[in-house]
């Protein structure tokens, strides 16, 4: 009866979502790589949650820990999930497999903002297939998203085979992922100053009459543009009080620019219309519970319907949302940069904007 080989693969990812999404995945793992790697090893698939540093490019440094940890932990083949991007000079990298170190990393916002449990699984089953046989280091049977290519290089690292992002289509994948990574509802809790005071505020809308008028006489366009240019406001005012636009020098570096400033911009975007959505909700409560429709009625000289109390909801959220950008004010930097980037984005901008 012939020795069955066995390999245990260490999957390193970063905490948080990264983490969440290998541990889901880590348990049909095995019977992945007895199907689509090789079904003459019986695989073992290990969990590690560990954030490795960054280095001075602002790319995870793997193949400067990946030996130590492979040994330390007994390990024979190393694939490290984070949350960080991965470029290589002006390309923008999807997995980096060095067959030298028996090592690969998988950048989580370069595979988009859906179906991350999936693609990340076939990244990893992708990246394995070429540390367990080089000579298929052109990984297009494992490709998912046709925004990819494939290249080999040989460097100061070792053999390295590459799938990357292509540059147009490629690059608002990624942007879309990066807002996914940072999970932009997560900015509500950080802006505690920012929402009392906008709920103070719209609060006005519910209890003056000159409000119901004003929200009354305004036309449907003129309601949304006001709604418009509020969430705009706070997202100008928490970018420039905290620091959150980057700024470069040369061509490559202002089109990273322009990437990472896109995503702050999308993930802002979100987070605050979420809070104003919010917002509207809670006012549009408040009124219907404390206004009386006849009140409403004989203030405005017509029949008051549902749509005149969301009306008045809507002036007073876009006041508030005026008000909360002030408010933000009160909130610390690291708060809100905190709330707007994920960990490892955190990392890569206070890196990006060292003096």
């Amino acid at each position: 009866m012939a020795t069955v080989q066995e390999l245990t693969v260490g999957l390193v990812a970063d905490p948080g979502l990264a983490t969440k999404i290998v541990q889901a995945l880590s348990p049909d793992l095995p019977a992945a790589l007895g199907e689509h790697v090789s079904s003459e090893v019986r695989w073992i698939v290990e969990v590690c949650s560990l954030a490795l540093p960054l280095d001075e490019a602002g790319n995870v440094a793997v193949w400067k820990h990946s030996d130590e940890l492979k040994s330390q932990r007994h390990w024979d083949l190393l694939v490290c999930v984070t949350e960080a991007t991965r470029r290589r000079g002006d390309t923008l990298v999807v997995s980096d497999t060095n067959i030298s170190h028996d090592a690969a990393l998988i950048s989580l916002p370069a595979l988009g903002p859906v179906r991350l449990r999936h693609h990340v699984g076939k990244s990893v089953v992708g990246v394995l297939k070429v540390l367990w046989n080089p000579a298929r280091e052109q990984q297009r049977t494992v490709e998912p998203w046709r925004l990819t290519r494939a290249e080999v290089t040989d460097d100061h690292d070792g053999r390295n085979a590459f799938l990357e992002l292509t540059p147009n289509r490629g690059r608002l994948r990624l942007m879309l992922g990066m807002v996914r990574v940072n999970r932009p509802w997560r900015l509500l809790p950080s802006l505690s100053s920012a929402i009392a005071a906008a709920i103070a505020t719209a609060a006005f809308g519910v209890f003056y009459s000159s409000i119901w008028q004003m929200a009354d006489a305004m036309s449907t366009v003129r309601l949304a543009s006001t709604s418009v240019v509020a969430v705009l406001a706070m997202m100008l005012w928490l970018i420039v009080d905290n620091g959150l636009w980057e700024t470069a020098g040369d061509l490559n570096e202002r089109k990273n620019a322009a990437l990472y400033n896109g995503a702050t911009l999308l993930t802002l975007s979100v987070g605050v219309a979420f809070m104003y959505v919010l917002l509207f909700l809670a006012i549009l409560f408040g009124a219907l519970t404390i206004i009386p429709t006849g009140y409403l009625a004989s203030t405005l000289g017509h029949p008051a319907a549902l749509r005149d109390y969301a009306e008045l909801a809507w002036l007073a959220s876009s006041l508030g949302t005026f008000a909360g950008a002030l408010g933000s004010s009160f909130e610390s930097d690291y708060a809100v940069r905190s709330a707007t980037y994920g960990k490892r984005e955190q990392q890569r901008h206070a890196l990006a904007t060292k003096p």
